[in-house]
């Protein structure tokens, strides 16, 4: 009984902490995307990569993200450097550099940041079954959805979409 009071609370403050991260970029009028914009990567190198191409393919990497495109269930590392004109090798480093992630957790990523700003801010997606909202972010199943869920925030999509409930009716 205790374990699963202490448990419960650790969610709840997972929870809470995530609203409150979304309230204050909704405060600021800013995105997980775009804090990470070409002044802060300045001063960021690569031996294998010539620092002009490196520019460049930073910034077709942050139109690719403004696009939404990684919410296709299609999306490969193939994919995805042939539409910005690079080689995997590229990109890839790229995003180890850029977000310290492999391709797969950057996706992720993306995905499920772009769920929790629409459950935060439409509260119509919180009426959706977690199996829509997997596939409204591109997962293939929502085992996956759920998994990347957590591991991105410490919280089931379940639960927080009842937290986010909850705060809307206090």
């Amino acid at each position: 009984m205790l374990y699963w009071r202490m448990k419960n609370k650790i969610l709840y403050e997972k929870s809470k902490e995530l609203i409150t991260k979304l309230k204050k970029e909704q405060e600021n009028n800013t995105s997980v995307k775009s804090s990470d914009s070409l002044e802060n990567f300045k001063g960021i190198s690569s031996p294998s990569i010539p620092d002009e191409t490196l520019k460049i393919l930073f910034q077709k990497l942050e139109k690719f993200e403004k696009s939404e495109k990684y919410l296709s269930k299609e999306i490969t590392l193939t994919w995805l450097a042939n539409k910005l004109n690079t080689n995997t090798k590229y990109l890839s480093e790229l995003i180890k550099i850029y977000r310290d992630k492999n391709f797969s957790n950057y996706i992720n990523e993306l995905r499920i940041n772009y769920i929790v700003h629409k459950l935060y801010n439409e509260p119509i997606y919180r009426e959706y079954k977690v199996s829509y909202l997997a596939e409204e972010c591109g997962f293939a199943s929502p085992q996956v959805f759920v998994i990347a869920f957590k591991k991105i925030n410490e919280v089931t999509p379940s639960y927080f979409i009842k937290t986010l409930q909850t705060e809307k009716d206090c």
